[in-house]
C-alpha cells in the first residue's frame, strides 16, 4: 500500500462507555448510519424489553431513564453492537475498508459479523440472549488497574478474576462488589491508579461461568463461517483462526 492508501484497523470496544444519544449526530445526518441502526432495531424488536431507539435516542425528558436502561446489560450489549456495526458500515460506505479488526467482548461479535463469520440477524439474536443470561446473574463490578499482570496476580484475592490484560501495565479486575471494594481500597493505599468501569456485572470473571454452557448451546444453533477479514482473538491475543471462529464454545 502507498502512504496515500494506508491499511486501516477498526477497533471495536466492549461495554462500559455507553451513553444516551451516542451516534446521534450521525443518525440525524447520515442516511447509511441511520439505515443500519434502524434495520438492527427492527431485528431486535420483541427481543428487548424496550424499543432500542427509545433507549439510544430518547427525548429531552427521558434521558435519565435511558441512561439507567443503558446500564442494564441486556440492553447495553445489543445497543453497543448496533452503534459499532452501523459506524463500521458508515466508514465502509465512505470508502474506508478495514484490513483487519480488533474487538473486545461485544466488539468481537461485531468483528465476527463484519468478517462474515455470522449473519447480522443471528449476531443480534445472540447478543440479546447473551445480555439476558448475564443480566439474570448476580451483580458484580469491574476495576481498571494500572499494574503489570504478574504483580497484580500476586495481590489478587481468590474470588476476583483478571478479566482483561489491556497493555503490559494495565489490567481489568472483575468480581463481587464487596471483594472488589476492598481490593480497590487496598490498591489506593498503595497509590496504584484504579478506575471503576460502568458495568452492572463482573464480566469475564468466574461469575459468568453458570451461563457458559447455555450460551454455547445457543451459538451452536447458528451458522458460523471462516472469517473473510482478519481479526484478533481476545482470548489468545493472536489472529482468529477458522477453527476458533466456528467453534461455539469459543464464543
Amino acid at each position: 500500500r502507498s502512504r496515500r492508501d494506508p491499511p486501516v484497523v477498526f477497533l471495536l470496544p466492549g461495554q462500559g462507555a455507553q451513553y444516551p444519544n451516542m451516534g446521534r449526530a450521525l443518525y440525524d445526518a447520515e442516511p447509511t448510519f441511520r439505515a443500519h441502526v434502524d434495520a438492527c432495531a427492527e431485528i431486535l424488536d420483541g427481543r428487548l424489553e424496550a424499543p432500542l431507539l427509545d433507549v439510544l435516542y430518547p427525548g429531552p425528558d427521558a434521558e435519565e431513564e435511558a441512561a439507567r436502561r443503558l446500564r442494564e446489560t441486556h440492553i447495553t450489549q445489543p445497543a453497543i453492537f448496533v452503534i459499532e456495526y452501523a459506524l463500521a458500515r458508515q466508514w465502509m460506505e465512505w470508502g474506508v475498508q478495514p484490513s483487519a479488526l480488533v474487538g473486545h467482548s461485544v466488539g468481537e461479535f461485531v468483528a465476527a459479523c463484519l468478517a462474515g463469520v455470522i449473519d447480522l440477524e443471528d449476531a443480534l439474536d445472540l447478543l440479546a440472549r447473551r445480555g439476558r443470561l448475564m443480566h439474570d446473574l448476580p451483580g458484580g463490578g469491574m476495576l481498571a488497574v494500572a499494574m503489570k499482570e504478574g504483580a497484580l496476580r500476586e495481590l489478587l484475592p481468590d474470588d476476583l478474576s483478571v478479566a482483561a490484560i489491556n497493555s503490559p501495565t494495565s489490567c481489568v479486575v472483575s468480581g463481587p462488589h464487596g471483594l472488589l471494594d476492598a481490593f480497590e481500597a487496598e490498591l489506593e493505599t498503595q497509590e496504584v491508579s484504579v478506575r471503576r468501569l460502568h458495568t452492572s456485572h463482573a464480566f469475564h470473571s468466574a461469575m459468568m461461568d453458570p451461563v457458559v454452557d447455555t450460551f454455547a448451546a445457543q451459538v451452536a444453533l447458528k451458522a458460523l463461517r471462516a472469517p473473510q477479514i482478519p481479526f484478533t482473538s481476545s482470548v489468545t491475543g493472536g489472529g482468529i483462526t477458522t477453527e476458533m471462529a466456528t467453534d461455539p464454545p469459543y464464543w
